[in-house]
């Protein structure tokens, strides 16, 4: 029964005839503390507490490999599961079971769609150690965005250069192809952490430079274009 309609339902006053009434006047408030108080394990007020919880959601963390179990129906009886590490869940209503000893349940949905249950008492302990309010791996998520957001317009303003197509795709790929000029190598690998002017033998050649990348390759610009590349391993392109 929906929590809502069980703080509804109130014990009826005992019909007794005149006489009787008469003869046991405290008999109608004893069957209403047997009868009513009894029959609930939270005042309304408990109750309307933990009713705020449902339409909130949360994560399942696991604390030194322990995870909390989910019940498959509103039962202590029924069959449990293990929830994924970190998955998300939704309260979406609060039931009281059927019980000698009456029972509260969380009925949750997880982001897979599945549904199962978990008795407040269990859902309280678990608040703030395996259960937590937020994701525990938003802060990843929201670089993961923006980094993801960054490429995007990173793509976008390269597409948008006149260099050459086969250019743009090492680019992208933060790759150095021969012929990039320099700011096309620098897009593609970013600013060397060395560069070296180089003597020229012969004037003929040009002028001469190379860029040394820690743990990358080294270029070497003829007249401001890539001529030469050597990787970490000394092959050359």
């Amino acid at each position: 029964m929906p929590v809502a309609d069980r703080q509804r339902t109130l014990p009826c006053r005992l019909h007794l005839p005149v006489r009787l009434r008469r003869l046991f006047p405290l008999l109608p408030a004893i069957f209403f503390l047997t009868t009513g108080f009894a029959s609930s394990r939270f005042t309304e007020k408990q109750l309307e507490a933990l009713g705020k919880y449902v339409g909130k959601s949360y994560w399942v963390v696991a604390e030194e490999g322990k995870k909390p179990l989910f019940l498959s129906a509103p039962s202590p009886a029924a069959p449990s599961f293990l929830p994924a590490a970190k998955e998300s869940f939704q309260i979406t209503e609060m039931l009281e079971g059927s019980n000698q000893r009456p029972y509260y349940f969380y009925k949750v949905k997880f982001d897979s769609g599945r549904e199962g249950y978990i008795d407040v008492d269990s859902f309280l302990e678990e608040i703030n150690s395996t259960f937590a309010t937020q994701d525990p791996d938003r802060g990843q998520k929201t670089k993961a965005a923006k980094e993801a957001q960054d490429e995007q317009k990173r793509e976008a303003w390269i597409r948008a250069q006149s260099w050459p197509e086969h250019v743009k795709e090492a680019v992208l790929k933060r790759k150095a192809v021969l012929g990039m000029r320099v700011q096309e190598a620098r897009e593609a690998l970013g600013k060397p952490a060395r560069v070296v002017k180089v003597k020229n033998v012969s004037p003929l050649l040009g002028q001469l430079e190379q860029w040394i990348y820690d743990n990358g390759p080294v270029l070497t610009f003829t007249n401001g274009l890539v001529t030469r590349i050597q990787t970490a391993g000394e092959k050359t392109e």
